[in-house]
């Protein structure tokens, strides 16, 4: 009997202990649990999805040991392992100007004046380099230098962290060496650049070189990265991998559609034979993302609840795995909170000293003076962007890239990679105008110019023109900075012209002169500011006149134009063709005087001004001139000219010709669609009023002329291009088109 009552107690203890054991095997310890690693693929725009996805596993609190992303995955993976929660993600990639992150120039309102003058242009459709005594096109389209920065400031938190295993969440970036094909996951060095060549998109990013591997997208070798966290030690995976969709023959019409087909295979290659052995408790979530490609960055919001349901489909895995560790959320704010801390350390720093890799011909000095940095100073983020973009602003550069390295107690060395552009230091800019009036009154210009830049260490700038077609011009100008900070400098330049010279007398023209000139020219310029400019200098002008139909009377069988000119602009424009912010006003007076051999006396004064106001798509531009010679006789090639588009529209260009002048415009446009890094299309119409007179006695509110005119106008990469009808009172309608920037 007691040893029956002994052998039931020791069962019970059996059974008991048994039951203890399985319990603890179904929800293991912290220490006992499986890791559990986060693998997010490349995609683009389409890529943000991930963040909906982060914000069901933050929700539900899922551990995430490990992460490995490729492109998108590296951008959005880096930011959370660096203690970003999903809500800040988030919030970071609906604030974040996207489109403007792959354009490398300088916002317009920041650029010197010069730099302004230039790339509104005549010369400013293409461009190509020369090196090494061939053309050079760049490495990529874009350099990446406003993305490079971003990701610095995005990433400044983790700033000190050479070892990703130090990040709040361990990590790694895919990247592809272009010479071999190979993937090289990167785990040591600065995050921010690692992640800048996991997304580097062949043919559209310059490459990023890190440990003598030129380095492209991962997409290329490995999209989603599955076997690298497996590396890292994750047990079970939790994977978030755009879909695939291939196009039938039907679809594949056109070169891009082909191209985006072929990069398809070649990311499905690499990715799919990972995925087909991922079962449960494994899990992989595959967003439907629909239309929402990989360039569709203006619909990022879009992609982010499209992830959460994709998440949430998925739920009863997920938490499943949030069991493993139901204090892991209070872990993550420790570390979180943590570089925090060493976050504001670096805000709270100051700059012990400036270290400068400057690979190009212009000195230091120029440099450190345009980045507007010294030793000691605060270190301020913002401020630094300014000074970088600065840098980059003087053209002779890819990248100009910063790092931060401490150097004591809240001091910090900054060190400041200038990266010289890959063309080289030569460039061909080419132009392109179209003008036609459809009554057989067209006209073009074609247009080269070589550059060079860094003549001399204190940045001196040769250029060589030609232009051919309706005008022939031939130019060459020497701009000579008179300042390290480079916001002065001399111009000077010398030119022959050949174009057409029109009179009228009232709606018909009475001569036709092809109209030589040669001349030279010397301004001193200076920048007040990044919005205004004055400059002051002389100009000597000797003119041919060939006339072909009507007459027109010259003092001679060549006219000598001798002068000193004065001028003041400011512009706060935000683009030269179709901006939507700012104001400018143009303020530029000429003397003319009889000595060394001049033939005419007179004086020009002209006045413009105007501002821009945006609301939505709707856009509304206001435009006043007035200009005046003093005296009722000057010669009419030094007359003030009043037509064409936007200049009293109804009129042919330059029509109307006087001593005195003034114009009134109001324009309205609508913006009716937009391609993002294509085109914009706007339609609107003008009101304009305005007159030229020969006389002041006969200037007055009775004689101006109304005029108007409707157009359909387009943003393009070649330039402005607008087709529109327009009719000023007393002229016959015009219809008009023009295409590109005019000489």
């Amino acid at each position: 009997m007691r040893f029956t009552k002994l052998l039931a107690f020791v069962l019970s203890l059996s059974l008991l202990a048994s039951f203890s054991s399985n319990a603890a095997a179904a929800i293991p310890t912290s220490k006992q649990r499986p890791r559990i690693g986060l693998v997010l693929g490349g995609g683009g725009a389409a890529g943000v999805a991930h963040v909906g996805v982060l914000k069901v596993l933050e929700e539900q609190g899922v551990p995430i040991d490990v992460i490995a992303g490729t492109s998108m995955g590296a951008i959005v993976g880096s930011l959370y392992a660096a203690g970003y929660k999903a809500d800040e993600l988030e919030k970071v990639v609906k604030e974040l100007d996207w489109p403007g992150l792959f354009d490398d120039q300088q916002a317009r309102e920041m650029q010197s004046f010069q730099l302004k003058r230039d790339n509104a242009g005549f010369f400013n459709t293409g461009e190509v380099g020369i090196k090494d005594r061939s053309l050079k096109l760049p490495d990529g389209l874009v350099s990446g230098q406003k993305l490079m920065f971003e990701l610095r400031r995005l990433l400044e938190r983790v700033a000190q962290v050479e070892d990703f295993d130090r990040l709040p969440i361990p990590f790694r970036a895919v990247a592809t060496d272009i010479e071999t094909g190979e993937q090289v996951v990167l785990r040591k060095g600065n995050l921010a650049t690692a992640v800048r060549a996991s997304m580097s998109i062949p043919g559209f990013f310059s490459p990023i070189t890190i440990d003598n591997h030129v380095l492209v997208d991962g997409f290329v070798s490995n999209n989603v990265p599955v076997d690298v966290a497996k590396q890292m030690g994750a047990d079970i995976l939790i994977v978030v991998s755009l879909p695939y969709k291939f196009e039938k023959r039907e679809q594949l019409n056109s070169a891009v559609a082909v191209t985006l087909q072929a990069m398809q295979f070649l990311t499905a290659k690499n990715s799919l034979p990972q995925l087909k052995g991922l079962n449960a408790p494994n899990i992989v979530i595959v967003p439907d993302l629909q239309d929402i490609g990989s360039l569709s960055f203006n619909r990022v919001s879009e992609t982010i609840p499209i992830g959460e349901q994709a998440a949430r489909a998925q739920l009863g895995g997920i938490k499943r795995l949030a069991a493993y560790a139901p204090n892991y959320q209070a872990t993550q704010l420790a570390k979180r909170n943590a570089n925090e801390q060493e976050e504001q350390g670096i805000r709270d720093g100051r700059v012990a000293k400036i270290i400068l890799e400057n690979d190009s011909s212009l000195k230091d000095a120029i440099l450190l003076k345009r980045l507007g940095i010294k030793a000691g100073d605060a270190l301020n983020i913002e401020q630094l962007q300014r000074g970088l973009d600065n840098v980059h602003g003087l053209g002779y550069f890819d990248i100009v890239d910063y790092s931060l390295t401490p150097a004591g107690k809240d001091l910090y060395d900054l060190h400041v990679t200038a990266r010289q552009r890959s063309t080289g230091d030569q460039r061909l800019r080419f132009g392109f105008t179209l003008d036609d009036n459809f009554e057989g009154d067209a006209s073009y210009q074609l247009g080269v110019r070589h550059i060079i830049k860094g003549a001399t260490r204190a940045g001196t700038e040769l250029r060589n023109s030609l232009i051919v077609g309706d005008r022939l011009h031939a130019e060459a100008q020497v701009l000579h900075p008179l300042n390290d900070r480079q916001g002065a400098f001399i111009d000077a330049r010398a030119w022959h012209d050949r174009q057409d010279f029109y009179e009228y007398v009232g709606k018909d023209r009475s001569a036709e002169v092809r109209l030589g000139e040669t001349g030279v020219e010397a301004n001193w310029r200076a920048d007040v500011g990044t919005a205004s400019e004055v400059s002051a200098g002389a100009i000597y002008r000797n003119l041919t006149p060939d006339i072909k139909t009507g007459k027109l009377t010259f003092p001679g069988e060549s006219l000598q134009i001798a002068g000193l000119e004065l001028a003041y602009n400011t512009d706060t424009l935000n683009d030269a063709d179709f901006p939507n912010r700012g104001e400018w006003l143009q303020a530029e007076y000429v003397h003319g005087f009889k000595a060394i051999g001049a033939d005419v006396e007179f004086d020009r004064l002209k006045l413009a001004s105007g501002k821009i106001w945006t609301e939505g798509k709707h856009r509304v531009t206001l435009k006043g001139q007035v200009a005046s010679t003093f005296r009722d006789n000057t010669f009419i090639t030094e007359q003030i000219t009043l037509g064409g588009y936007n200049s009293l529209s109804g009129l042919s260009p330059n029509q109307l010709r006087g001593n005195h002048a003034a114009l009134g415009r109001g324009t309205y446009m609508y913006e009716l669609a937009d391609y993002p890094g294509v085109a914009k299309v706007y339609a609107g119409g003008s009101l304009e009023l305005g007159n030229t007179w020969d006389k002041a006695e006969d200037v007055s509110w009775g004689s101006l002329l109304l005029s108007g005119s409707l157009f359909v106008g387009m943003d393009s990469p070649i330039g402005p291009a607008f087709i529109g009808v327009g009719h000023t009172e007393g002229y016959d309608s015009n219809i008009y088109m023009h295409v590109g920037r005019s000489f």
